[in-house]
């Protein structure tokens, strides 16, 4: 039994999740409520990773998209359908929406999301050589809104390294990938309270990896 406050944090979708979501969201007041609790919707089912919930996280966010386009809520909602296709192996339109998240961001940039360094990763792991410049010029153009703990530290120089190294510059790949392996080592966060937030906490992807074999050359 969901508590009020757990409607649209479901985990699970079953006919009676369904009725229960949609019947409070058509009670919901404004559109910018519909478009945040079907955007926070899709998320909590995506965190459950089967094919069938990625795939009703893109239903809820199509929806979001095509009924409620809030400002506010379109270049998170561009960066989770971009991240769900990643995940079903769909990396031709992830590309894409990653690429509208970030010119979303562009539009609004009150409204900040991690879609840069997500869209570096996705463009690195597949060798998408066509958008490496793409990819770097995103990380210049947002670093500075955006990396902040270890974990963005890791992944930003991660991404540099990668391309560095696809394009045979060793020294300069090496050198960005001994950073991201030492931000990687953190145990420590900045912020004062929540100290372990933001670490890198799996080194066995095949990322973490990849920057790690670079960093051994």
């Amino acid at each position: 039994m969901f508590m009020a406050h757990d409607w649209y944090r479901k985990t699970s979708w079953s006919e009676a999740d369904q009725a229960d979501f949609f019947a409070r969201l058509k009670r919901s007041r404004t559109p910018y409520n519909k478009a945040q609790y079907l955007r926070v919707q899709a998320y909590y089912l995506e965190g459950v990773g089967s094919p069938e919930l990625l795939k009703v996280s893109l239903t809820l966010l199509d929806k979001m998209l095509g009924e409620f386009p809030e400002k506010t809520q379109l270049a998170s909602a561009y960066g989770q359908k971009a991240s769900c296709l990643a995940k079903l192996g769909e990396i031709d339109q992830a590309t894409t929406n990653y690429q509208r998240a970030l010119e979303t961001e562009r539009e609004f940039p009150n409204v900040k999301t991690d879609a840069f360094i997500k869209f570096g990763k996705l463009v690195v792991e597949n060798k998408l050589t066509q958008f490496f410049d793409e990819a770097l010029v995103a990380l210049q153009e947002f670093k500075s809104r955006g990396i902040r703990f270890p974990r963005d530290i890791f992944h930003a120089f991660g991404i540099l390294s990668i391309i560095a190294a696809q394009r045979g510059e060793a020294e300069k790949a090496e050198e960005f990938a001994k950073v991201a392996l030492e931000a990687a080592d953190k145990v420590h966060s900045e912020l004062r309270y929540h100290s372990t937030v933001g670490l890198v906490r799996d080194k066995e992807t095949p990322f973490y990896k990849s920057v790690q074999a670079i960093a051994l050359n």
